[in-house]
C-alpha cells in the first residue's frame, strides 16, 4: 500500500475534487482519508451531540446480545464461522488504517523537516 499527500476540495454535493493530478498512479479504487480544520460551530455541535446521547438509558447486556445477534443474522453472519471471518477481515482493514496512518504521519514530518 502507497501513501500520498495532496490538497483538493469538496464541493455541495460531497464531491472531492484534487487540485492538481496526480502522475504516475494508474486508473483505480482508492482509499481515501480527509482532513479539515474544524470550526468552533462544529466542534460545539459534537459536544451538544455526545450530551445528547449521554442522557439515554443503557441497554441491558442480555438486550445488547439479543440485538447484535439479530443483527448480525439480517446480515447473513449467521454462523460462527461467517462471524470470526467478520472480526478478522475488521481487523485487517484496522491494521491497514494503522499503517496508513503511519504513514502520513511520517510524510508530515519529512516534510515540516525539508
Amino acid at each position: 500500500m502507497k501513501a500520498i499527500q495532496s490538497t483538493g476540495k469538496i464541493d455541495k454535493v460531497g464531491q472531492l475534487s484534487l487540485d492538481y493530478p496526480i502522475k504516475g498512479t494508474p486508473p483505480s479504487s482508492v482509499r481515501v482519508i480527509i482532513l479539515w480544520e474544524e470550526t468552533e460551530t462544529e466542534v460545539n455541535e459534537f459536544w451538544e451531540q455526545i450530551k445528547e446521547y449521554q442522557q439515554h438509558p443503557l441497554m441491558s447486556a442480555e438486550q445488547l446480545q439479543l440485538e447484535l445477534k439479530q443483527s448480525l443474522t439480517e446480515a447473513g453472519y449467521d454462523s460462527r464461522e461467517k462471524i470470526v471471518d467478520l472480526v478478522q477481515d475488521i481487523k485487517r482493514e484496522i491494521s491497514q488504517e494503522r499503517q496508513l496512518t503511519s504513514l502520513l504521519h511520517l510524510t508530515k514530518l519529512l516534510k515540516n523537516k525539508n
